[in-house]
């Protein structure tokens, strides 16, 4: 078994496909997980994304339909087989798919939101760290301009990591909204940034949020409808609404159960997520905490998880879905 960071996989993609035939993704970082999909699928299958030898499978299924799958000769000369939802197998069936041999002519991705399992010794890849180093956020960014033709300058990448931070769906969104936006020069620069990427202050987030927390109804439709016809960025706003619980759920285990002052709690979170929080708006969270309930937080959490899994996917409109889950909330 060897361990590794999903960047480092990619990164190795670039250049070939990895010996092991079976890669085991865990935790719920969607995109990179995406992005480690559709790199195999470029690499075995280049412009044939509908080729026979490209199968999915999605519990339940049995160990022989397993093997049957991936022991079968490919038409051409890769199989690539890919394992959704692994979070609904069972244990032992996981475990007994990573005891297998898999053969050359195949590659195996599993992906799963467990966030750990119990491993056994073979020859496999497990991915459990989705963080990025800045500097390779920054050569993330411009290889994304490459891909749209364009080259963005220094101050241009620094400001689109200080407007989406690490949010790589949004900032592959944008820099293709600013690639468009340019036209024919062919550098992104910082000033075509302010003018494309529109950020949401923070107290308005908050207070979004709250609204949607605290059920009123009427505020929170109308500070939606106002984001979604001022900004026009969906994902950059259910990504803040994601951090911004989790904020809630890291500042109540760090009051509550470390102790901690306001401003080692505010370190704490400038250490994770790269902001500072107004003091005025972290005591404001620490006397919301106290009227919520910690289970519907976390049942919050969860439904926009999936609402970005979803919509990622294409499975749900993001508009739409944010609209349908705060009157869901309400109903």
């Amino acid at each position: 078994m060897r361990e590794c960071s999903a960047i480092e996989l990619l990164s190795e993609l670039d250049n070939a496909l990895p010996e092991e035939g079976l890669i085991l993704l865990l935790g719920e970082q969607n995109y990179l997980k995406e992005q480690i999909e559709k790199k195999f699928e470029e690499k075995i299958f280049k412009d044939n994304p509908n080729s026979i030898d490209y199968i999915k499978l999605a519990p339940p299924f049995t160990v022989d339909e397993f093997l049957n799958t991936i022991s079968t000769p490919p038409f051409f000369s890769t199989k690539l087989v890919i394992v959704k939802d692994g979070e609904n197998m069972t244990k032992p069936l996981l475990q007994k798919i990573l005891s297998f041999s898999i053969p050359s002519f195949t590659k195996v991705l599993v992906i799963t939101n467990e966030k750990d399992i119990q491993t056994l010794k073979g020859d496999f890849i497990v991915v459990k760290d989705y963080t990025v180093p800045l500097n390779k956020v920054e050569k993330w960014i411009e290889k994304k301009g490459r891909e749209n033709g364009k080259s963005i300058s220094n101050e241009a990448i620094k400001e689109l990591i200080r407007r989406l931070d690490t949010n790589f769906y949004a900032l592959s969104t944008e820099i293709k909204k600013l690639s468009s936006y340019v036209g024919g020069r062919n550098e992104i620069s910082k000033e075509d940034v302010v003018s494309i990427v529109r950020e949401i202050p923070e107290e308005d987030i908050f207070d979004f949020v709250n609204a949607v927390l605290f059920e009123r109804k009427n505020d929170a439709m109308k500070m939606l409808q106002y984001f979604l016809g001022s900004t026009n960025q969906e994902n950059l706003i259910l990504f803040q609404m994601l951090r911004t619980i989790s904020i809630y759920l890291i500042v109540n285990d760090l009051k509550n159960k470390e102790g901690m002052t306001l401003k080692e709690i505010n370190a704490f979170i400038e250490q994770i997520f790269h902001i500072y929080i107004k003091k005025s708006t972290l005591e404001e969270a620490i006397k919301n905490i106290e009227k919520l309930n910690i289970q519907s937080l976390v049942k919050h959490y969860n439904m926009l998880v999936n609402i970005d899994a979803k919509s990622k996917t294409g499975e749900m409109n993001l508009p739409l879905a944010l609209r349908d889950y705060i009157l869901s909330e309400f109903s």
